[in-house]
């Protein structure tokens, strides 16, 4: 399988989700060193969601690109985007560039769209000076953990209405459309949104508006597992905080406001429910401290993400792959 021995041991103490590859001998090509052990990490990856390649080599940004073509040969492009980053590659990116004092809270990648990546793969190049940790959550145990506090009943009701998400994209306030869909051309916008099931509405002062009914709950396509997948918790304006919320309701009105999520039908989800969900994530999270040249490859569907604040600089990269697709009947914005 492979020349060089590694080391497999538990990424979190009393944990068997994630495991932290580590080869014996010294490595200093990181590409050629996973394309002789793709065997054993592919093999890995399917009983452990997430997995830490250490110590393989990886210096800079060509570095990651070169090991992500092994176990990514077939990325993905980044449209429909919901957070700013830049674009280092060939659809290699940068994590969500937010101010280094916010908090991202723990998602799955494109659990707001129909179409997501089974694999992603994150690289750091620069460890920050402290914090900066890239928690992970085990998507089955978050799962389960939501039937016992939200009960069957409501995650059946959320899996039966879907989750809805409104969009506005008013120039200076988060992202604008141009930046989400990577095109300045509002034709190109329309074709994409009619192909994908978004509807859109231009508005008098060129804001654009989009809405599409996602799935809330997906079934894993290797593990058949039924997993709570989607970001009501994060597009949901209570995310924001009390403070910028009212702020934001001040500026644009409910109708107006740059993100929310709501049930597929449209009705509001109750925002006692969303807290209890971001409480759930929070008692699931899980983190290790970021050294340079760490590859992380995990199933997207299997283990959630988050961000927390640092200080000093922080270079993550981040691509993905394996797409799939979920499907809900999207309704008319009202």
């Amino acid at each position: 399988m492979n020349d060089i021995a590694a080391k497999v041991e538990p990424l979190f103490d009393n944990e068997t989700w994630a495991v932290v590859v580590t080869p014996l001998e010294v490595v200093n090509d990181g590409a050629t060193w996973v394309a002789a052990n793709r065997e054993m990490i592919e093999g890995l990856l399917v009983s452990h969601p997430l997995v830490l390649l250490r110590d393989i080599g990886v210096v800079t940004d060509a570095d990651f690109t070169c090991v992500r073509d092994v176990l990514i040969p077939h990325p993905a492009d980044y449209i429909y985007r919901s957070t700013p980053r830049t674009a280092v590659g060939e659809r290699v990116l940068t994590t969500t560039e937010y101010p280094a004092t916010r908090e991202i809270l723990l998602h799955c990648e494109n659990a707001y769209q129909r179409d997501w990546p089974l694999r992603m793969m994150f690289g750091c190049i620069k460890a920050p000076t402290s914090g900066g940790q890239t928690p992970f959550a085990h998507m089955p145990e978050v799962t389960e953990a939501l039937a016992e506090v939200l009960g069957e009943e409501q995650l059946n009701e959320f899996e039966k209405r879907g989750v809805r998400y409104l969009r506005n994209y008013h120039e200076g306030f988060d992202l604008d459309w141009r930046t989400v869909f990577q095109s300045n051309d509002p034709r190109q916008i329309e074709a994409y949104c009619d192909a994908n099931g978004l509807e859109y509405a231009w508005h008098s002062d060129g804001h654009l508006k989009t809405s599409q009914c996602c799935q809330a709950i997906a079934h894993h396509p290797l593990t058949g597992e039924r997993l709570w997948f989607n970001q009501a918790h994060l597009f949901h304006p209570t995310a924001l905080g009390d403070e910028v919320l009212e702020d934001l309701l001040d500026i644009f009105g409910e109708e107006g406001l740059p993100r929310d999520a709501r049930y597929g039908d449209g009705e509001p989800i109750d925002p006692a429910l969303l807290a209890s969900i971001r409480e759930v994530f929070a008692e699931a999270s899980r983190q290790f401290d970021w050294q340079e040249g760490d590859i992380t490859l995990f199933d997207n569907m299997r283990a959630a993400h988050a961000r927390r604040p640092f200080t000093g600089e922080r270079r993550v990269l981040v691509s993905m792959g394996d797409m799939m697709s979920g499907y809900a009947e999207p309704k008319k914005i009202s």
